[in-house]
């Protein structure tokens, strides 16, 4: 990673490595994605301010070496069943779950704290600076178009990585399995519908 003189990332010189391919990225509604990862950030800032007595173990930090950074508590130990008898495994969705639930479970809040950490870790580089400029700093450094611009980009290559960020990231969280099955059984109902329609000649 190549920074300026200020020690700031050289946009320009950031990889753009292995986006999804554009046909995987159609099955997915890129704008339901960015959503609900907009949620998820602001879950992680609402754990970090409400639990007070724990907030060493719920504050992370983005670094200019896009670094997804956090405390890691030795006492966690991910369990199968929450206080809630919620199941918590790696596979969870945490679209379930609202900022009440968060609030009732300290283990909730620091398993989507580890597990947004894996899933940013899991991404190219550019794809990690796009969830950081738009997600994590505050003021945000750059808009679509200026960041297009410094990367010397056509803007069609740079959507492709920026809705791939943010698909990848939903992915691995499980916060794009409802849209599937919901598409699944719409598509398999028009399946069923049309296989019974009955055409009534003249």
């Amino acid at each position: 990673m190549i920074k300026n003189s200020n020690g700031k990332i050289d946009v320009s010189l950031l990889e753009i490595q292995r986006p999804l391919p554009v046909n995987i990225i159609e099955e997915y509604n890129h704008k339901n994605a960015i959503k609900e990862i907009h949620n998820i950030f602001n879950k992680l800032m609402d754990n970090y301010f409400y639990q007070v007595a724990y907030q060493e173990f719920l504050k992370y930090t983005i670094n200019e070496d896009l670094e997804f950074v956090i405390v890691e508590d030795p006492s966690l130990h991910i369990r199968t069943v929450n206080s809630n008898n919620v199941i918590l495994k790696n596979d969870i969705s945490f679209k379930r779950f609202n900022k009440y639930d968060y609030r009732k479970s300290i283990d909730l809040c620091e398993m989507l704290l580890k597990r947004v950490k894996d899933a940013f870790d899991n991404l190219d580089e550019f794809e990690r600076f796009i969830i950081k400029n738009f997600e994590y700093d505050n003021p945000r450094e750059y808009v679509d178009e200026s960041l297009y611009y410094e990367m010397h980009i056509h803007k069609d290559k740079y959507y492709v990585s920026k809705k791939s960020a943010y698909i990848k990231m939903a992915i691995q969280l499980g916060l794009m399995v409802d849209t599937q099955i919901d598409s699944l059984i719409i598509n398999e109902l028009k399946r069923q519908i049309g296989k019974n329609i009955v055409t009534i000649g003249k």
